[in-house]
């Protein structure tokens, strides 16, 4: 395991979560009658598949914690055996506090009671009692949003977004003093992940202990102080969250490489959107259009280092709520060579108003060496977390260095002040 060494982020400050020593085992059976076969013959026919092994960290107080890691890395089982829905096979875990935790789809409902019937056994697992009670219902019925038909029904008929908004509405109108949070910001529409999103943001100024699940590393970075990398059920990286995510990003890059090596659909396997791909067919403000442009107004395939490149952004939104749009230069192989953001200009106030957008950004003298490089672009809500809309890898372009024989992405200024 990488421990990346800390500043001052989560230090000074009592852990609300601890895990010591941390293992989950669970036996597999090739088929389900193989069960009966162990018992009565007292002779194993199961083998061991290891979830979790040798985790040890803690969450502190006030913090925002991010996991990262690919699926089936053990995520989702540490989530667990921090929420205390399953224990481990060996080692402890300690909390302090009211815990709410988001885990997967309908965990914590009885899927044959109906919606009301949910929230209020959810309120009393947490002790919530006489006038609490009622205040309880109101607000989570209010933040969900769910009609009163839709409450009166049996949750098992539920859509997996109804199913999230009762179940983020009920965790978070407890006011827990720690969060766990498993993918939750991905489910539902676009409003609600928004709203969601609030939430979140207002239950961490006040102080909530947050432990937050996601493979959106923008949002991690975003959101989280520190963060932990799981891979393959072990604690890979373990400190600040961009220490963190940044050798996650270096891992996925060399599995990106060595998957195309191999042949292997990359987008496939790694998740990476196909050119011109939007985040949401009915995304509030939608990418329309990216060209790039030398100083002469020619659309180049081709642009030679240091010459002047403009990109032209066109977005289209369908409502006046502000947002922001953000770009990067990426190569082949998903590395960011450079990112920004309207968030980052001067006065950085968001865009707004209905109708189409356009935003002309000028590169002076581009500094990228010889290769091949694609735009990503993003629109994304005032906040910056939420992304609206996507084209990632698109309008690709190579650069040619015809006047230094320097290597590399850039060329960076330098001067030789000896030479002996």
């Amino acid at each position: 395991m990488v421990v990346f060494p800390l500043d001052e982020v989560g230090t000074g400050r009592g852990a609300l979560i601890r895990f010591e020593g941390i293992e989950k085992i669970y036996p597999v059976y090739a088929r389900p009658q193989d069960r009966l076969w162990e018992w009565l013959s007292r002779k194993p026919r199961h083998r061991l598949h290891v979830a979790l092994t040798g985790v040890d960290f803690d969450v502190k107080s006030g913090e925002t914690f991010g996991l990262i890691g690919e699926n089936g890395a053990g995520k989702s089982t540490l989530l667990k055996i921090a929420a205390g829905t399953i224990r481990p096979t060996k080692g402890q875990v300690f909390r302090e506090g009211r815990v709410a935790a988001l885990l997967e789809l309908g965990a914590g409902f009885h899927p044959e009671e109906s919606g009301l019937d949910n929230i209020r056994f959810m309120a009393a697992l947490h002790g919530v009692q006489g006038e609490a009670l009622e205040a309880f219902v109101a607000q989570t019925i209010e933040f969900s949003e769910l009609s009163s038909e839709a409450l009166a029904r049996p949750v098992k008929t539920y859509s997996s977004g109804m199913f999230m908004r009762l179940a983020f509405a009920a965790a978070t109108a407890i006011d827990p003093e720690v969060l766990i949070v498993d993918e939750a910001l991905s489910v539902g529409d676009l409003h609600f992940q928004k709203k969601s999103l609030n939430r979140i943001l207002g239950l961490r100024e006040r102080g909530t202990t947050i432990l937050f699940c996601s493979h959106n590393l923008y949002q991690v970075r975003s959101l989280c102080q520190r963060a932990a990398w799981v891979h393959a059920g072990r604690i890979e990286a373990l400190g600040s969250t961009e220490d963190v995510v940044t050798a996650y990003e270096a891992y996925e890059r060399r599995r990106y490489a060595h998957l195309r090596s191999d042949g292997v659909s990359a987008d496939a396997e790694v998740g990476v959107a196909s050119a011109g791909a939007s985040a949401s067919v009915s995304a509030p403000v939608k990418i329309m259009r990216l060209t790039i442009e030398t100083s002469d107004g020619v659309n180049p395939a081709q642009v030679d280092s240091f010459q002047d490149l403009i990109l032209e952004i066109e977005v289209e939104a369908y409502s006046a709520a502000p947002f922001h749009v953000g770009f990067s230069i990426v190569r082949p192989d998903k590395d960011n060579v450079f990112g920004t953001s309207t968030q980052f200009r001067v006065g950085h106030r968001p865009l707004s108003g209905v109708g189409l957008h356009r935003l002309r950004v000028k590169y002076p003298r581009l500094p990228l060496l010889s290769g091949e490089y694609l735009w990503s672009v993003y629109t994304l809500d005032d906040s910056g977390l939420q992304v609206l809309d996507m084209a990632e890898l698109v309008q690709p372009f190579t650069v040619l260095n015809q006047r230094h024989r320097e290597v590399g992405l850039v060329w960076l200024e330098h001067e030789w002040l000896q030479v002996e």
